[in-house]
């Protein structure tokens, strides 16, 4: 029984024995595995996972590239800031947090459930509090730290973005967010450009997750971004930004005004703006007071949150590029160009105005429709703009051709200028009422820039180019980069053709609807334009209101001879009548050209009636005897008339330098003072300039004239501004500026 025992217990232990060795075996297997696993398959995670723990990683934010005008004026720039940073793992109780969570949003501006938020994230290494913070903050920050002896707050050098003009190009150059990402504009488009690349450092840390000393520390530089050189002119585009202001106050306009100014040379845009505008530095500000107190007004938040929304995308909105309308008459540039091309008319081509166009079952009129143009050529139906004439010029023309041209001046498509937010327009060509419709304006859109980048094809030499904003790409040490010229898209028209249209164009400003844009000196050509907003008068119509919302505009270019700039105006529902591009738009291209052909250093060339009606520059006479005075008036152009006895001048009206109207009388005082008193302006709005004048004469005061129709022209030529308000004391002899228009150019 012992043995069997015996036995018993050797082969149980085998069995243990053998079971041990197997799981043994089983265990290492799995060891084996696991370390294979561990060491090979996810060696570079857990790689990861050890140098995360082991190492600090910050980010070093590099200084996004400058934007510069084309003379070099820095638009938009990065000043150095700095960045509060917070490891919250670090702070050592609650007192501590709430302490840190209080001053830090007072000292910020920030939102203290936010930074309450993040010194509760008791296991957080590293976080990014604020960036941009200006350096007497951050010293206060400092101070902070100091004070309280905080290891968890760090400052690092930093950049903010900064537009030291304001709201100067904002629709151009965009803005940026909170994270110096571009978010519109250029500011957005060239993102990867501006930028620059981010740096790190890397630090060790030790168990506790301190940093170790700087020897265990690794540096990668951040790469700045490169900086953009314009095409756009800073003086050019402050003449235009002005301008269409003073034109939006002046016209009461509802929708607000565009303006583009391109060379026509090269397709650069020298200028581009929309009014109202916005500034860049306080993007995310509503502007437009009534619609920020109709948000504010909002309850529900969801609401309140998209109407905000749509209010800044409206106010961010570049309408120049975005915006499609119907042409109306600047489009008559397009439709004769082509004609002329394809030679189904010419210079001594003639039509008929009758005041209306049968066209299939439509009787289209023209804006003469009591007093009807007659027999026109060429060149007088371009002036009047005609529409019987311009249909008649469409219907030569043909659809297939028609639609040729249309695409050839790349009215179908994008120009695929260098800016975010480009629209296209849309035609729809279909019957024979469509083309007549067409060939004057109407029916179809556009978008500004398409027009201009059309106009400017005619006024170059007929080749089409495509419109950019950035002349150059340059390096944060001013090497060039990449370079940005002229781009060639196809040739439309001849250049013949181009020199005609030049001809016809100028006439338009001279003798036709453009005369409001006569600038004295200088050859201008252009076309006047007036058209509707069909969709929005035919949704008040369904509301019962007999409504019209009109948009006015002008396309011009000069020199006529030489041209060098294209210019488009557009004032979307101007209120102030009458509303026609003519007499609404005209005289806003005229007081751009009348700065800007001087800074472009065209010289101006002066006709015969020109120069007698030029300003004259009051000569300093005071002191000279009467007859050296009279003829130094005399050779300045100006009448004299005479207070007092004596032989010497003793004071004279109006001051020495002063600019007045070379038909104005000077008056020589001898042995005598002038009056020191001061008078009422009278209200001229709707004078003659003689009456005008006389008006003015009457209490001692001078006239100055602003406005080529006044040049040996003939019409309705009347006041229609001054630069001072009606029933404003002004010293004697002082000078007031007037405006005339030709209010008989009440075309389209």
């Amino acid at each position: 029984m012992a043995q069997f025992q015996r036995k018993a217990n050797k082969k149980t232990r085998r069995r243990v024995w053998t079971l041990a060795i197997v799981f043994g075996v089983l265990a290492f297997a799995a060891i084996t595995v696991r370390l294979f696993k561990l060491q090979v398959l996810d060696h570079e995670f857990y790689k990861e996972q050890a140098v995360s723990l082991q190492t600090r990683d910050k980010v070093i934010y590099p200084t996004r590239g400058t934007i510069y005008d084309r003379n070099g004026k820095a638009l938009a720039i990065s000043a150095d800031t700095e960045m509060v940073t917070l490891e919250a793992r670090k702070i050592d109780d609650d007192d501590q947090r709430e302490l840190i969570a209080q001053t830090l949003s007072k000292l910020l501006g920030m939102d203290y459930a936010k930074l309450h938020e993040m010194v509760e994230k008791r296991d957080s290494a590293y976080a990014v509090v604020k960036r941009g913070v200006e350096k007497d903050v951050a010293d206060q920050v400092r101070a902070f730290v100091k004070d309280n002896k905080l290891d968890s707050i760090y400052l690092y050098t930093d950049s903010t973005r900064y537009y030291p003009y304001g709201n100067f190009l904002s629709h151009v150059l965009g803005f940026v967010g909170t994270d110096e990402q571009g978010l519109g504009g250029l500011e957005k488009q060239y993102e990867d450009v501006l930028s620059g690349t981010p740096g790190r450092i890397v630090t060790a840390t030790n168990a506790r997750g301190e940093e170790m000393p700087f020897e265990y520390e690794v540096y990668y530089d951040a790469e700045d971004g490169d900086s953009l050189v314009l095409t756009v002119d800073e003086v050019l585009q402050h003449y235009l930004e002005k301008n269409l202001e003073i034109a939006y106050k002046d016209n009461e306009v509802q929708e607000g005004t565009m303006g583009i100014v391109m060379d026509v040379n090269t397709g650069g845009i020298l200028a581009m703006a929309c009014y109202p505008d916005f500034d860049p530095n306080n993007a995310f500000t509503i502007v437009d007071s009534e619609k920020a107190a109709e948000v504010a007004a909002i309850t529900d938040d969801t609401a309140r949150a998209a109407a905000r929304s749509k209010a800044l995308y409206a106010q961010w909105n570049n309408r120049a590029i975005s915006y499609t309308y119907y042409p109306g008459s600047t489009f008559k540039i397009i439709t004769a160009s082509s004609a002329l091309e394809e030679g189904v008319i010419n210079l001594n081509s003639t039509f008929t105005c009758t005041g209306h166009k049968q066209v299939a079952d439509r009787s289209i009129a023209c804006w003469r429709y009591y007093n009807p143009h007659g027999t026109q050529t060429l060149s007088q139906a371009i002036q009047n703009s005609c529409n019987p004439a311009f249909i008649e010029i469409g219907l030569k023309l043909g659809a297939a051709k028609f639609s040729k041209y249309v695409s050839a001046f790349g009215l179908r498509e994008k120009t695929n200028i260098d800016l975010p937010g480009e629209a296209v327009g849309l035609f729809n060509l279909k019957q024979e009422i469509d083309l007549a419709v067409y060939s004057f304006g109407q029916n179809f859109t556009i978008t500004p820039l398409q027009l201009i980048t059309a106009v400017s094809a005619v006024a170059n030499g007929g080749t089409l180019l495509q419109p950019h904003v950035v002349k150059e790409i340059v390096d944060s040490d001013g090497n060039l980069v990449k370079s940005f010229d002229r781009t060639e898209v196809r040739q439309v028209i001849s250049k013949q053709t181009s020199a005609t249209m030049a001809d016809l164009l100028e006439g338009v400003v001279t003798k036709g609807t453009g005369k409001n844009a006569y600038t004295a000196g200088y050859r201008v050509a252009g076309k006047t334009g007036t058209t509707e907003n069909i969709a929005k008068e035919a949704a008040a119509k369904a509301q019962g209101l007999d409504k019209q919302y009109r948009i006015s505009s002008f396309v011009a270019f000069a020199p006529a001879d030489n041209p060098q700039i294209a210019v488009l105006i557009i004032l979307d529902e101007p209120t102030v009548a009458p509303v026609t591009g003519g007499i609404t738009v005209a005289p806003v291209i005229r007081r751009f050209m009348e700065e800007a052909m001087p800074y472009l250093n065209v010289d101006p060339v002066y006709t015969e009636a020109e120069l007698s009606e030029k300003d004259v520059t009051m000569p300093d006479v005071v002191g000279l005897s009467y007859s050296e005075a009279e003829t130094k008036l005399k050779d300045a152009g100006l009448q004299v008339r005479i207070e007092g006895e004596g032989d010497t001048v003793t004071d004279q009206l109006p001051a020495a330098g002063a600019q007045i109207s070379s038909k104005a009388k000077a008056v020589l005082y001898l042995g005598g003072k002038a009056p020191a008193t001061t008078v009422a302006v009278p209200n001229l709005s709707g004078m003659t300039l003689e009456n005008a004048t006389s008006a003015l004469q009457s209490r001692g005061l001078y006239i100055r004239v602003s406005g080529g129709a006044a040049a040996g022209g003939t019409g309705n030529i009347v006041i229609t501004k001054q630069d001072v308000a009606v029933g404003a004391e002004l010293a004697y002899g002082r000078v007031v500026t007037v405006e005339v228009s030709d209010l008989s150019q009440r075309s389209e």
